[in-house]
């Protein structure tokens, strides 16, 4: 095999190292540009070195992205469950509200009910029926 062969069965090799997520080749692939230096493998070995450096740097970046993206979640979360236990709280509480006006309203409803006239005379006509039967 030619010395090009080689290089490039060493290239080819670089790659699929980097397609399986190991950018630690940066240095073989600099070696190997040194190597042929003036020759037709340079250009090209400088080139992958360069998009194995821009896309570890890509990969670098997203890993923070997707750990800020994590924390984001995780306190979304927190706050999703602290809303969901305040709202449970204040439902509760408007429940016991309701409970507590409804009874007003019923006290305030029979209140007005035993003060009217009406009602009044009710009293009266049954205070005398009850004297009649009583006294027969």
């Amino acid at each position: 095999m030619t010395n090009l062969g080689a290089s490039l069965d060493r290239l080819r090799a670089l790659s699929q190292k980097v397609a399986q997520g190991d950018y630690d080749v940066f240095e073989e692939i600099a070696e190997l540009a040194a190597d042929d230096a003036a020759g037709e493998l340079h250009g090209l070995a400088e080139a992958f070195g360069m998009m194995v450096v821009r896309i570890e740097a890509r990969e670098f970046h997203l890993s923070g992205v997707i750990d800020e993206l994590t924390e984001a979640r995780r306190r979304l979360e927190d706050a999703r469950q602290r809303l969901e236990k305040e709202n449970g709280s204040l439902k509760a509480q408007v429940s016991e509200l309701r409970i507590h006006v409804d009874r007003e309203k019923k006290e305030q409803e029979v209140e007005a009910i035993v003060e009217s006239d009406y009602f009044k005379d009710l009293q009266r006509r049954a205070r005398t029926m009850r004297a009649r039967h009583s006294g027969e």
